[in-house]
């Protein structure tokens, strides 16, 4: 017993002594792989620069001049306004958002003056790419040389921990860079994708600035389906939209499809259901949907396809287009089973419509093939399709 209690002392006397050092080793360690990853993040950031830069110069510019303000734009901000006193706080926000998208398209329009609207649209999305791209690198790269710089073990561990999620953001802002570029869907235009199909060939009218109506008929009720105009890259009001259809007839029930962030583990493409707008993004259509909705009492139904945030950003997959057949049947199914022959009925399909135009023969017929599962992956055991 004597033997063990002086055996014990000595290990602890021996860890104490070697604590300081052991830390002070794994932090070096912990910095050699951060200063490896914003080597990385530097390396796609600088790559999401090249391939928008190379697609600007297409429409009329010198390369040249187009990277010096390039460059410039690449760190521009938008400022929140207040919410201390939240009277009116959304409607100062739409404010802003407002105000940011006329200085992009007012850059976009000096870069590539020979740009169509469609593809001054997907530049429009190309520069926001670039933009997070540089933005995260710049993020990681602050935290890295705080922590160098006071010699905080704490602050390296909590980058190290956050490292896997950041490199991932940060290749999939490549990505999607490179999607903008090509014109290709995303994940997130699935809602939109869907609204295209249900629209069919039916003729569109465009009431609000870069969203989209068309009147349709299905088993005897009136279909107001809404999106963001296409194919170009954007989001357009559809709750500035919406706003106004209600507001102007009798609606008796809205059905909005969205993409939603996936859970780990949840099979990517499943496609569920609920109540209430599904809409993401700042909160400003979002709440002009619920406002109108809770005035005319009118019914909300949410219809959403699962997938992983690499997935919203990066070019549509097979699974997800797949997805958005089983979609289109939903809002079919909801539309017979809570609406009766004479009802008029407003489907919004929200979301991104790079690469989608408002015809069914405008959609693209070909999408990759989306990736293996990784060796031991956890991943959900439910049909993706129910």
């Amino acid at each position: 017993m004597g033997v063990w209690l002086v055996i014990m002392i000595v290990m602890g006397f021996v860890y104490v002594l070697l604590m300081p050092y052991m830390i002070g080793f794994q932090a070096r360690v912990g910095m050699r792989q951060l200063r490896k990853s914003v080597r990385e993040l530097d390396g796609w950031a600088k790559e999401s620069r090249r391939v928008a830069v190379r697609a600007i110069t297409r429409h009329g510019k010198p390369k040249r001049d187009v990277e010096r303000e390039f460059d410039n734009f690449l760190e521009f901000f938008a400022i929140a306004p207040v919410s201390e006193d939240p009277v009116g706080v959304l409607r100062r926000m739409e404010h802003v958002l407002d105000v940011r998208k006329r200085r992009f398209e007012g850059v976009v329009a000096r870069l590539a003056p020979k740009a169509g609207s469609e593809a001054a649209a997907n530049l429009e999305m190309t520069l926001e790419g670039a933009m997070a791209s540089y933005t995260l690198y710049r993020l990681v790269r602050h935290f890295t040389l705080l922590a160098e710089k006071t010699k905080s073990y704490q602050l390296v561990m909590l980058l190290q921990m956050q490292l896997p999620f950041l490199k991932e953001y940060g290749k999939a802002f490549v990505d999607a860079t490179k999607a903008f570029v090509d014109g290709k869907p995303i994940g997130d235009g699935v809602g939109a994708m869907t609204a295209t199909r249900l629209i069919g060939g039916a003729r569109c009218k465009e009431p609000v600035e870069d969203t989209i109506y068309a009147e349709t008929k299905f088993d005897g009720r009136k279909l107001l389906v809404v999106k963001a105009k296409g194919p170009g890259g954007r989001v357009g009001k559809p709750g500035e939209l919406i706003k106004r259809l209600v507001g102007g007839r009798k609606i008796n029930r809205i059905i909005m499809i969205d993409a939603a962030l996936k859970l780990e583990g949840d099979a990517s493409g499943q496609v569920i259901e609920g109540v209430g707008a599904a809409i993401g993004g700042p909160p400003t259509e979002k709440y002009k949907i619920e406002e109108i909705a809770v005035k005319r009492k009118v019914p909300v139904d949410a219809i959403v396809i699962k997938e992983s945030f690499k997935e919203a950003i990066r070019p549509l997959n097979k699974r997800l287009a797949r997805a958005v057949e089983v979609a289109e049947e939903r809002v079919k199914q909801a539309v017979r089973e809570r609406t009766k022959p004479g009802d008029v009925v407003i489907v919004a399909g929200i979301g991104n419509t790079i690469g989608i135009g408002q015809r069914t023969e405008e959609l693209p017929k070909e999408f990759p093939t989306p990736p293996e599962k990784k060796k031991g992956e956890i991943e959900s055991d439910l049909l993706p399709f129910r």
